[in-house]
């Protein structure tokens, strides 16, 4: 019979990790949200370690990804992830179940919550330019004669950027994937639903113009679409 997730992580330490100082068990095994492709997720805290770095594991049955820092890179991924608006391991710090400890999970607990109620840097007038002016380039793509192949690449692009653009110009994380759908659904459900709504209507029947409307309302309020006066140096 296959072992728990928490067996297989503990046995995972004691083999390839035996003298880490923190580890974390996170993800779904932590959330209780198994599915039947679910891998355990690891973060190790580990001061023999020089640099941070993802090792990918299939041991005792699971696939495994451990994510190892020393406590200085660890510190400093943090900020990284406030840069970037991706809180993937504060979060696993905070949700995550203390598997190993030797007195410190509890102070990098609240270090990582801490980033996680300041939240992720604002984002800059540069940046916010550059988004609304990539998202007017695809909307104008979309609004066009283009090949109905060549539209579905275009709104697949357009869905991912605009849901990009509503969290940050709201001050929210980021998420990557299903984690993109929780944030966003977080920050605005109406919004996250009108999303999906215009984009399954689009997929179903190739009318773009519900989308590219939504898409404009988004727009508005910082001055709609952006195209002359952008100025981006190379």
């Amino acid at each position: 019979m296959k072992m728990s997730p928490a067996a297989a992580a503990k046995k995972c330490l004691d083999q390839y990790f035996p003298d880490c100082e923190v580890a974390f068990l996170a993800g779904s095994s932590a959330r209780e949200e198994l599915t039947e492709h679910s891998d355990i997720d690891i973060v190790i805290i580990d001061n023999t370690q020089s640099s941070p770095f993802l090792q990918c594991l299939h041991c005792f049955d699971w696939d495994m990804e451990l994510f190892v820092f020393n406590r200085t890179s660890l510190s400093f991924f943090f900020d990284i992830c406030r840069t970037e608006g991706l809180p993937t391991i504060p979060h696993m710090c905070v949700e995550g179940t203390i598997l190993k400890d030797d007195g410190s999970a509890v102070d990098i607990r609240n270090e990582a919550n801490e980033y996680l109620e300041d939240g992720p840097v604002k984002m800059n007038m540069e940046k916010e330019n550059y988004l609304r002016y990539t998202i007017t380039d695809l909307l104008n793509d979309l609004d066009s004669s283009i090949r109905p192949e060549e539209k579905i690449f275009t709104a697949i692009n357009l869905f991912e950027l605009v849901s990009e653009y509503v969290l940050k110009i709201n001050g929210h994380w980021l998420g990557h994937g299903k984690w993109m759908y929780r944030s966003l659904r977080k920050c605005d459900q109406t919004f996250s639903d009108q999303l999906l709504d215009v984009f399954h209507i689009f997929m179903k029947t190739g009318d773009s113009k519900p989308f590219s409307t939504l898409v404009d309302t988004v727009l508005e309020p910082q001055g709609g679409r952006l195209f002359g006066g952008y100025k981006e140096f190379l």
